[in-house]
């Protein structure tokens, strides 16, 4: 199986200073890596639902050209702590963004999200528009979901509350593998397109061994139960409109996440560089990295960065 920790050696002989470390955010344990290039500019990177820090891997040594880069994994996620009561909301999300910001950041950065990650990272961003850069967005868009639709998935979250707090934490069950292997042929499965070497490294971070042998995601199920209370629309266009830095979203052409209102949800940006990713679904960084690399070049040399 190719070795996620051999790849990172070789992108660390460039006179990067990779340290990873724990946060405490709000009484909350994050993992943190920081890699130090020397560069000017800082980048925070959002990776997407359960993903990982370590899941931009394939389009690493280009962001490394031009920023120092800080990433972490959202709680629930990668190496940071599960929560004990199994209940995840956005508004921790963006509490714990703007600690690690605070702490490893300088007054102005640049933003590198995809999807959920992409979402928060707009938001985000227009809240803090004098701290922005410039903003990536790798997907993070959906459509505005019709209110009786919504009403339904609320009470489907609080009634799995319930059902969850009545039976205790302990009845929540993990997929466990054999080996290594295994769990790899099982994400293969989720990224059918990719060749095994990048879906072996792709495991090599999102599963852990467990104190029996036995071989776990590293994100806590209770993630998929999603959070209670939506993010109002109107609030998120008045976000995006107070941006003024240069923005980049891409979306891949093969996508099964493609917003149904993507052509309004871009007329709120003002300074935008759209592009579409031939070949890429959903997760453009693993499927067609040296095309977004391209496109993102492209934005960097033409608002200055390169």
């Amino acid at each position: 199986m190719t070795s996620l920790i051999n790849l990172r050696e070789q992108l660390n002989g460039n006179n990067m200073k990779t340290t990873i470390e724990k946060f405490d955010s709000s009484g909350h344990g994050i993992a943190v890596r920081k890699i130090d290039n020397g560069k000017e500019k800082d980048l925070l990177l959002l990776h997407g639902f359960g993903d990982s820090k370590e899941t931009f891997i394939f389009i690493e040594e280009f962001l490394c050209k031009h920023f120092n880069i800080v990433g972490f994994d959202f709680r629930g996620h990668g190496d940071s702590e599960w929560k004990k009561d199994g209940l995840y909301n956005y508004a921790e999300n963006l509490i714990d963004m703007h600690n690690v910001a605070g702490k490893y950041l300088g007054e102005k950065f640049s933003i590198l999200g995809h999807s959920l990650g992409g979402g928060l990272a707009a938001r985000y961003a227009g809240l803090f528009p004098e701290k922005l850069d410039m903003l990536f967005c790798i997907e993070g868009f959906s459509g505005i979901i019709p209110v009786a639709r919504e009403r339904e998935r609320m009470r489907g979250w609080l009634d799995k509350s319930r059902e969850k707090s009545n039976r205790g934490s302990s009845d929540l069950k993990q997929k466990t593998f054999r080996s290594m292997e295994e769990a790899s042929l099982r994400l293969g499965i989720l990224y059918s397109q990719l060749p095994k070497e990048k879906v072996d490294i792709l495991a090599g971070n999102l599963v852990r061994e467990t104190e029996k042998g036995q071989f776990v995601w590293k994100n806590d199920p209770a993630t998929k139960n999603g959070t209670a209370i939506p993010f109002p629309p109107e609030i998120s266009r008045a976000l995006w409109k107070s941006i003024d830095s240069p923005v980049f979203i891409a979306f891949g052409k093969n996508t099964h996440l493609r917003a149904n209102n993507l052509e309004e949800v871009l007329t709120h940006f003002k300074n935008l560089d759209y592009r579409e990713i031939e070949g890429a679904g959903h997760n453009i960084h693993h499927d067609q990295p040296e095309l977004l690399i391209t496109a993102m070049q492209e934005c960097l040399s033409k608002n200055g960065f390169a």
